[in-house]
């Protein structure tokens, strides 16, 4: 709400101008992700490959058209995991202080960003690095926590005014009290996330997943994809969930499949 009448203020509410504010978050978001990709696999070209990449995935040419929570969460999200690189590398205070600040406005955009503290307890038991640099860096650990509850806490002020709305329709958007069972539902849930990544990319990843090695590149893509998926899979077979409930998930996923694709065959990467 903040970034619309920020943005409307400046630049006016019209239909033409409305709709250039995804493609803008895009444009950032593709520069984050260079970084990111940068952060992970520490090569320049893979790095090019996958903003381009990022830039064509069929998720975000379709959400280019779309004023959607999501064009700013995958935004927030990219710079958590950014950030969460950073920290890991190096422990200075302003890393942690970023991080929290992130995680906090990705929340007020979206509570699936909630997800990446589950995502991050799962990484703490797959990566020890990662798990010592929180639990034995008291004064970084606090001021994460505190910058991100400082962010959010309007939201938590208004919610408490306001009977806990927001927490009442995500609930009833889940719909666990219309619970049934549809593996249908489930295939059908997957079949969309491997489209919106990318049918041709996605094929190259499924034939080379054999090849699959477990180094820290992997499970840190992992813990931030797999666990999201695998929850909205569930609810998707005894409910229902709509595509972009893991839209946060892909941005770890497609980074993996442009690894492995690369190296198996960067010729079809580029095509």
């Amino acid at each position: 709400a903040w970034i619309l009448s920020s943005y409307t203020f400046f630049f006016g509410d019209d239909f033409v101008s409305v709709k250039l504010l995804p493609f803008i978050f895009y444009f950032f978001t593709s520069y984050v992700i260079y970084l990111l990709a940068l952060e992970i696999f520490k090569k320049k070209e893979i790095a090019i490959i996958s903003v381009i990449t990022f830039y064509l995935m069929p998720a975000v040419s379709v959400s280019s058209f779309l004023i959607s929570t999501d064009v700013v969460l995958v935004f927030f999200w990219s710079l958590l995991l950014l950030f969460l690189l950073k920290v890991r590398r190096q422990k200075k205070i302003i890393n942690f202080l970023m991080l929290g600040i992130f995680l906090g406005l990705a929340l007020l955009t979206k509570y699936a960003a909630a997800y990446f503290i589950l995502s991050l307890m799962i990484l703490f038991f797959f990566d020890k690095k990662t798990r010592e640099i929180f639990t034995k860096n008291i004064i970084g650990f606090f001021i994460f926590v505190f910058s991100a509850l400082v962010v959010v806490m309007p939201n938590i002020i208004w919610n408490i005014n306001n009977d806990w709305i927001t927490l009442v329709h995500t609930s009833e958007n889940a719909g666990l009290s219309r619970m049934g069972f549809s593996l249908l539902q489930g295939l059908e849930f997957l079949l969309i996330q491997g489209l919106m990544v990318g049918p041709v990319i996605f094929l190259v990843f499924l034939f080379n997943i054999k090849n699959l090695s477990f180094n820290f590149e992997t499970k840190f893509l992992l813990c931030f994809s797999f666990p999201i998926f695998f929850i909205v899979f569930v609810e998707s077979v005894l409910v229902r969930a709509n595509a972009n409930w893991a839209a946060v998930a892909l941005v770890p996923l497609f980074l993996l499949i442009v690894n492995y694709a690369y190296v198996y065959s960067k010729k079809i990467l580029i095509l």
